[in-house]
């Protein structure tokens, strides 16, 4: 089994302490023809974390610098139809300050990596912590939806 199906068995979003093992999976992922996107999370607040991202990802001159423009920008990704990974290290500086936006951004991260796979594209998370007690509740939770037929409340009678 190749090590990105391993890594995406219980979801896209690996936790990491050590450097060193995050660039053995890094190295091991690059090999494997991932693209590798990086951040230094160290000096992220609330208002200046989507600056490194569009700059990083190449976002648009557009990008909206929110988190639905991030889901929106992300999402259109996977048109590049390369197998790529998010990289973020010391996380846990951006995560104590806005702990809220940390979650969601990795939520939105597992929930367009899930969309990527329909496309066949491979979209990972890396996020290096040096607190090793950091966690996040459940990522990409997606409610069971009625199908098309039935979507409407009145088709199934109610």
């Amino acid at each position: 089994m190749t090590l990105w199906k391993e890594l995406m068995l219980n979801g896209s979003v690996k936790l990491f302490m050590s450097n060193k093992v995050l660039d053995k999976y890094t190295a091991n992922l690059s090999h494997e023809g991932f693209k590798i996107y990086t951040f230094d999370c160290s000096k992220w607040n609330s208002k200046n974390y989507h600056h490194d991202l569009a700059t990083v990802l190449g976002f648009p001159g557009y990008y909206g610098e929110n988190l639905d423009a991030f889901n929106d920008c992300l999402s259109d990704m996977v048109e590049e139809e390369t197998d790529f990974v998010l990289v973020f290290k010391n996380y846990e500086f951006f995560a104590k300050q806005d702990s809220e936006t940390a979650f969601h951004l990795l939520d939105i991260i597992q929930i367009n990596s899930w969309q990527f796979l329909i496309e066949g594209v491979k979209l990972l998370s890396f996020v290096q912590s040096n607190d090793a007690a950091m966690n996040f509740p459940n990522l990409g939770a997606i409610s069971a939806e009625w199908n098309d037929d039935e979507w409407l409340d009145e088709s199934r009678g109610l």
